[in-house]
């Protein structure tokens, strides 16, 4: 990017600095970052029919995130492609005023799996497994704007469905019913900084240089098969944080003699909270059923968004604006699945899966205050911070098909999901007025369809 200006003189040069900075700020405030959609809905065709669980109940790839212990169980090799997205459809009523629909771009997706049981001998065989997982948006690579405070919003829904997403897990099966297993997922961060000078003919010109790098979480699992209940195992998986950030600086102050702030473009545009599942299962030769809990904390959440001028060391309050402080909320999901297996010919076996949860809202019922600059009369002035969020009440359903000779060997699954967003009412406060009172509500549908060939 560049922009070519002669200036008549340094006043004139530090008018248009100001305006070119400007525009930066504006271009790469909207730029977009990384997001992780299985925390929203699950991951693999099969825990997202069985409403998520997967922490004693995952199968192949999808055990990469459920829990990696799990990959021990794999037997052979086998390689899945899939689509998949995502559609919203959430509303705000203002008090007193008519229902408004939130814009939210539905999110579309393909699925990438590979079962990898690793070929040991002796006191290994069939103990050790591994997998990669990947999901890719069809349109873009990563995406997350970050709004200002006081324009509406659903911040922990929509944009948190688009991402490129990597996950790679190990699972050993050590023997007398225990299982253990790690390993990681992976999302992109932006950072970059951008230069504003003159050269020597007094030209305007800027450099910008920003590239992506790699964030990871860890995950750990483990399962212990219950010797006093025949099919039973308890599992649980922990999660660590996982967030995308982008951090861009725009340095202006060789432009001119003004004193122009270096700006500070950056946020988090993602924000996946440590979490950890609990779950117990039984799986027989006709039918699995799981049940979970999942704890995820919220708290330590601190917002979006970031100071575009940070206050030297030292220096709180230094006049630059401030974002606002919202008190998220550790959560917990409750989650339940089934997957009935069903016997059509000795090469051919039906699954019909079907599941449930229900997830609390981390956002409090009331919001503080957000500052912001009246342009016309220079000065700060307080507006009503409009997140809006809800707690989600999931139904999920899922079909599958398994082949083997002398079909061909191939698995075939479907699933969906349908979110209710459930009623509820947002206090933003106002500093020194009346608060403002928005009731929101919605559904989310989900929907995905994979094959995979086993080798």
């Amino acid at each position: 990017m560049s922009v070519d200006r002669r200036g008549t003189s340094e006043g004139a040069r530090g008018a248009r600095a100001a305006g070119l900075v400007v525009g930066l700020v504006a271009l790469f405030a909207s730029r977009e970052a990384s997001a992780s959609p299985e925390d929203l809905f699950g991951y693999g065709p099969r825990s997202s029919a069985m409403g998520g669980t997967g922490a004693a109940s995952a199968q192949g790839f999808e055990a990469a995130w459920g829990n990696p212990a799990l990959l021990s169980r794999m037997t052979s090799r086998k390689l899945t492609l899939g689509y998949g997205g995502a559609t919203f459809g959430l509303t705000r009523t203002p008090e007193g005023g008519p229902s408004i629909s939130h814009d939210a771009e539905a999110a579309r997706g393909i699925f990438i799996g590979a079962d990898l049981p690793l070929p040991f001998g002796g006191i290994l065989k069939d103990r050790v497994g591994a997998a990669l997982a990947f999901y890719t948006p069809s349109s873009i690579i990563i995406r997350g704007r970050l709004l200002y405070p006081d324009k509406p919003q659903f911040p922990l829904l929509g944009e948190r469905a688009q991402s490129l997403t990597v996950r790679a897990g190990f699972g050993v099966d050590i023997g007398y019913g225990l299982r253990v297993g790690a390993g990681f997922a992976a999302l992109a961060e932006i950072v970059g900084d951008v230069i504003v000078a003159t050269d020597a003919s007094g030209r305007v010109g800027t450099r910008v240089e920003d590239q992506l790098v790699a964030s990871y979480a860890p995950t750990f699992g483990a399962t212990y098969d219950l010797p006093f209940w025949r099919g039973a195992r308890l599992g649980a998986t922990f999660r660590g944080t996982l967030d995308a950030r982008f951090s861009v600086l725009i340095d202006a102050t060789k432009l001119s003699s003004l004193n122009i702030p270096v700006f500070n473009i950056s946020g988090l545009a993602q924000y996946d909270p440590a979490q950890l599942a609990v779950e117990l299962a039984h799986e027989s030769r006709e039918r699995t059923v799981a049940l979970g809990v999942t704890y995820k904390g919220w708290s330590a959440y601190r917002g979006p968004i970031e100071p575009t001028v940070p206050c030297p060391e030292g220096e709180e309050g230094c006049g630059a604006l401030v974002p606002p402080t919202v008190p998220y909320r550790d959560t917990v999901v409750v989650r339940v699945g089934l997957d009935e297996r069903i016997h059509v010919t000795p090469s051919l076996e039906g699954h019909a899966r079907v599941g449930a949860f229900f997830e609390t809202s981390p956002l409090p019922a009331t919001l503080p205050s957000s500052d912001a600059f009246d342009l016309a009369q220079k000065e700060l002035r307080s507006v009503p911070t409009r997140y809006y969020d809800g707690s989600r009440l999931a139904g999920t359903l899922g079909l599958g098909l398994s082949m083997k000779a002398p079909l061909p060997p191939l698995d075939l699954d479907l699933y969906t999901q349908l979110h209710a967003v459930l009623p509820r009412e947002i206090t933003s406060e106002v500093a020194g007025g009346p608060p403002e009172r928005t009731s929101i509500s919605g559904r989310v549908l989900v929907y995905g369809f994979l094959a995979g060939v086993r080798f």
